[in-house]
């Protein structure tokens, strides 16, 4: 008998299975790739064969003509890949109430810190953590910066000089995330990371444990966010490991006495943040929303602006005729300024912006937007041909936006894989759909640190040419390939570059 319901066990599951995986057909006969039973159109994602990127990148070039692409998630979940613009635009800002949630998901209960980030909220909750965070990073406020994060970009150099003449080869990822890690502790904490003098900075090591795609932890943790949240929930597996969320809490009760008792007195965004929130009379300032906006500083500023500077850099050393015209740019500016490199001075740096953006446009941190629906919505025709054909999404689906996709596709930007920056002159930008460029995202849930992000790799990059030109080292493998490991863009063997002074 124990047999016959054993058997009855799993016929069940997989009739459940295999229902489940018709959901597209059921629904209208909606194109997309087979799925399979569990694992929907993951598979290759969960055996490493392939970064779940690649994977939306290849459903948006299959279906050419498609609006929208029918695909599963784990588990069998339906959701779409997003191809047109127009619906990109719809999702993002148009019909952004039926759309206000990020897929990344944690639990407030075992995830207090990263809760209050406002990338992981949704509703009248997502609304009050942003308006907490806005007001510091206004532009004023950066600027009030500038200081301290060049005082961070003078160590850069001096590190890159001093370096060079023992080991000419540099992982440029490495030392641009030394460079921004030692940015946000100065510019978040008020403190100095020694990224550049101690091989055992704690704060390097914290942020690392964060973001680094060698971990196998790290890279659990990050898809069990973005893909299966519940799964996490149920398994009280945390985001930010336990020690971390206690080490960050310590640093930041110690940055706040020391404010309180005058010992120290800065004009940073920890303190524009401490100000905002006291205020406000929001927040106690012994609670979670202080840290955790701390937290939150950390994400906007590390690791998609390293990410940015080292893909710059890889991009200026095979591109040696756009180098010349950022030195150039860069000579021009200086002399203009008697050699200082100011905040009014980074401003002008235009033509290294416009690099800037063509990096992202060909290397985006992030390879996917992903939007959860949190209202029904009525799709668009799948097709052209398909009017009077109406699909309706239903809450807790998923719409994803390819950005990596959109961003080399030959229809948009000719020849995408040539580095050109001129590609972003305001005259060639309305050539082109406004969300054909989505390197910070769009609409209401545009990156919080966007200008933050780039006012710090400009004042870094800019420091570190004003004496050397980057070119490529004998170390660099071929083609790029990207590390399946990492939910943001990484270089699965590294990014080498070497410094050669200008004469």
């Amino acid at each position: 008998m124990l047999e016959l319901y054993i058997a009855l066990a799993v016929l069940a599951v997989c009739l459940y299975f295999k229902w489940s995986c018709s959901y597209w057909r059921r629904v209208g006969n909606v194109d997309g790739p087979q799925p399979l039973p569990i694992f929907g159109n993951g598979l290759e994602q969960i055996t490493g064969a392939k970064h779940f990127g690649e994977i939306f990148e290849e459903v948006y070039r299959t279906y050419p003509t498609a609006a929208w692409v029918g695909i599963y998630e784990l588990f069998n979940k339906p959701a779409i890949v997003v191809r047109d613009l127009e619906l990109v635009k719809e999702i993002l800002v148009g019909s952004f109430q039926h759309f206000n949630r990020n897929s990344f998901e944690v639990d407030e209960t075992i995830d207090p810190l990263v809760a209050i980030n406002p990338f992981t909220q949704s509703g009248d909750l997502w609304k009050e953590r942003r308006s907490q965070v806005v007001p510091v990073f206004s532009q004023t406020k950066i600027r009030s910066c500038f200081p301290i994060i060049k005082n961070v970009a003078d160590n850069f150099l001096e590190y890159v000089t001093k370096t060079r003449k023992t080991s000419p080869d540099f992982e440029a990822k490495d030392i641009c995330a030394r460079f921004t890690i030692d940015s946000v502790a100065s510019c978040a904490f008020g403190i100095d990371a020694e990224s550049f003098t101690n091989p055992n900075s704690e704060f390097r090591r914290v942020g690392f444990e964060l973001f680094n795609p060698s971990s196998i932890m790290a890279t659990v943790r990050s898809l069990l966010a973005l893909f299966a949240p519940k799964l996490a929930s149920l398994l009280r597996i945390p985001f930010v490991p336990s020690y971390v969320d206690r080490w960050f809490r310590k640093l930041v009760n110690e940055v706040i006495r020391q404010r309180k008792e005058g010992e120290v007195k800065r004009q940073d965004l920890f303190q524009a943040m401490y100000d905002t929130l006291t205020q406000q009379g929001t927040v106690d300032v012994k609670n979670d929303e202080i840290v955790g906006h701390s937290v939150t500083f950390l994400t906007e500023g590390f690791e998609t602006s390293s990410t940015l500077m080292c893909y710059f850099l890889y991009e200026l050393a095979s591109n040696q005729h756009i180098q010349d015209r950022v030195l150039n740019e860069i000579d021009c500016v200086l002399k203009e300024y008697d050699g200082k490199l100011t905040d009014e001075a980074v401003n002008k740096l235009t033509y290294m912006e416009r690099a800037m953006y063509e990096t992202l446009r060909m290397h985006s941190p992030v390879f996917t937007l992903t939007k959860v629906c949190t209202k029904e919505y009525e799709l668009p025709p799948q097709y052209t041909d398909d009017v009077g054909k109406r699909i309706t999404m239903k809450p807790g689906m998923s719409a994803i936006i390819p950005v990596h996709a959109i961003h080399l596709d030959p229809e948009i930007y000719p020849d995408p894989c040539r580095f050109e920056p001129d590609r972003f002159l305001d005259e060639n930008r309305k050539g082109r759909h406004r969300y054909a460029f989505l390197g910070f995202g769009e609409g209401p849930r545009i990156c919080l640190g966007m200008k933050f992000g780039l006012t710090q790799s400009k004042i870094g990059i800019a420091t570190l040419l004003s004496k050397y030109r980057v070119v490529g080292s004998d170390k660099q493998e071929l083609p790029l390939e990207i590390s399946r490991k990492s939910f943001l863009l990484a270089s699965k063997n590294g990014i080498w570059v070497k410094f050669v002074e200008r004469g």
